[in-house]
């Protein structure tokens, strides 16, 4: 009977367990160093379904200046469409102030504008709701790019996300 019982619990953990994806894990040829790979977790990573990306910077990749910009970059192969009004930042379980968030679907990047610089050395999360994404499955190179403040305006790198879509 308790074998029974483990089976079947076990068994109603797999679905749950499918249906989000994160990183870091095991990508083979992927164009990124592994130092330059940043985490995420999707709520779903299923094609052609609204998602939620959950997009981590680690705080060692802000420097002491902090943050007051961040941009996302996107290849030109993804196709999915983003809520700029359903975006959050997010410092451990405090909401970061957003002055603006401007989806640029040209140049394919989304940028979010801070009320106020983040300076901490804690992770920053990026989240983007009510994504919709692309009807076609594969690997998108998400990058990010941040700049302290309007006194220091050059963009640096942070990394890229490698989002996976079944």
């Amino acid at each position: 009977m308790s074998i029974f019982a483990l089976a079947s619990c076990s068994i109603a953990i797999i679905p749950v367990a499918a249906r989000s994806q994160s990183l870091p894990g095991f990508t083979l040829f992927s164009g990124v160093e592994q130092s330059d790979r940043l985490s995420y977790r999707l709520d779903s990573g299923n094609r052609s379904v609204t998602d939620r990306y959950k997009l981590a910077i680690p705080g060692s990749k802000i420097n002491r200046l902090g943050a007051a910009q961040i941009t996302i970059g996107y290849p030109e192969y993804y196709k999915g469409k983003f809520d700029d009004k359903a975006v959050e930042v997010m410092v451990g379980d405090k909401s970061i102030p957003i002055q603006s968030v401007q989806w640029d679907l040209e140049g394919r990047t989304i940028q979010i504008d801070l009320a106020q610089r983040i300076k901490t050395k804690g992770d920053i999360e990026v989240v983007l709701n009510n994504v919709q994404n692309p009807d076609s499955a594969g690997m998108f190179n998400f990058t990010c790019q941040v700049k302290s403040s309007a006194e220091f305006p050059l963009a640096r790198s942070c990394g890229t996300w490698i989002l996976s879509l079944d």
